[in-house]
C-alpha cells in the first residue's frame, strides 16, 4: 500500500487527487474527514456477470489523507484484491489489481508532472 507526499496542505492536494481519479474514470464517494473512496464501475452488473462484466467491471478503493509534519499532505492508498476474487473470480481479481496499479502510476506520473510530489514510502 503505497503512500504518496505530496507539497501542499489536505485543502490543496485533495482536490487535485479527486480531479485526476476523475479524469481516470473514478468517482469520489463517502468523503469523510481523513478519507475518501473512489470507485467506478457498475456494481450490479459486475455481481450478475463477475468478470464478464467488461468496461463495467466495479473497482474500489480507499485513501486516507493526513498531514506530516512539515505541513505536507500524505495519501494512503488501499486496495483490497479479495473483493475483486469475490466480483469476479481470478479474473476479476486479476482486473482489480491492475486497475489498481495503473491508477497508483497516473497519479505518481500527474503529480509529478504538477510539481506536487515529494516522495514516497
Amino acid at each position: 500500500m503505497p503512500e504518496l507526499i505530496l507539497a501542499g496542505n489536505e485543502q490543496q492536494t485533495v482536490p487535485v487527487v479527486i480531479s485526476i481519479a476523475q479524469g481516470l474514470g473514478y468517482e469520489a464517494t463517502q468523503p469523510s474527514q481523513g478519507s475518501i473512496k473512489l470507485e467506478r464501475g457498475n456494481l450490479s452488473k459486475t455481481l450478475l456477470l463477475g468478470a464478464m462484466a467488461g468496461k463495467n467491471f466495479h473497482i474500489s478503493f480507499t485513501f486516507d489523507i493526513g498531514v506530516d509534519q512539515h505541513g505536507n499532505t500524505w495519501l494512503r492508498f488501499d486496495q483490497d484484491g479479495a473483493l475483486g476474487a469475490v466480483k469476479g473470480g481470478a479474473i476479476g481479481y486479476a482486473k482489480s489489481k491492475n486497475a489498481y496499479a495503473d491508477f497508483i502510476n497516473a497519479m505518481r506520473s500527474e503529480t509529478t508532472r504538477r510539481g506536487l510530489l515529494l516522495g514516497e514510502r
